[in-house]
């Protein structure tokens, strides 16, 4: 039965980075928050990845309405995050794992019959990326007001 047919909204809420590297692991503590608010709601059946980086194979998990990707960067945004929708791009930008962005997974998911219909990028600036199993204090305050962001977001669209 499709998620159309059930009232409901298949979300597929991804967190990237390393929860060992300081304010790199920014992403996985937004995408664990902002799928508890998404699991709360009752037109919406959340689903939760957490991965250190994205990977070819996850454009299988790709059959929902829609994929929210959170992660940390290096890019210093005036508000101390973004939050914007993105478009399948099949440009890599290198020849690693490491240049493959969400835009290049959503074309791959788009060739296997897999794209979903929104998908939402949620970066969260990150400044310290040494070895430690703690973000900044200034990072985690810029992962709260990423997630107060997202539920406005969320709730207007």
């Amino acid at each position: 039965m499709s998620s159309q047919t059930r009232g409901t909204r298949r979300v597929w809420v991804a967190g990237f980075g390393n929860e060992y590297r300081e304010d790199d692991g920014a992403g996985v503590i937004l995408a664990r928050r902002i799928h508890e608010f998404l699991a709360g709601r009752a037109e919406t059946e959340a689903l939760l990845c957490l991965e250190h980086q994205l990977l070819p194979e996850l454009a299988g998990e790709l059959d929902v309405d829609v994929a929210i990707f959170c992660d940390a960067d290096t890019q210093i945004y005036e508000e101390g995050f973004s939050i914007r929708e993105i478009y399948p791009n099949p440009r890599l930008d290198g020849f690693n794992i490491h240049s493959m962005g969400p835009e290049w997974l959503l074309a791959l998911a788009g060739k296997i019959g897999n794209r979903p219909k929104k998908a939402i990028l949620a970066t969260v600036s990150g400044e310290r990326f040494d070895f430690s199993d703690t973000p900044t204090p200034s990072c985690l305050e810029r992962v709260e007001r990423a997630e107060k962001a997202f539920r406005e977001y969320w709730t207007q669209n």
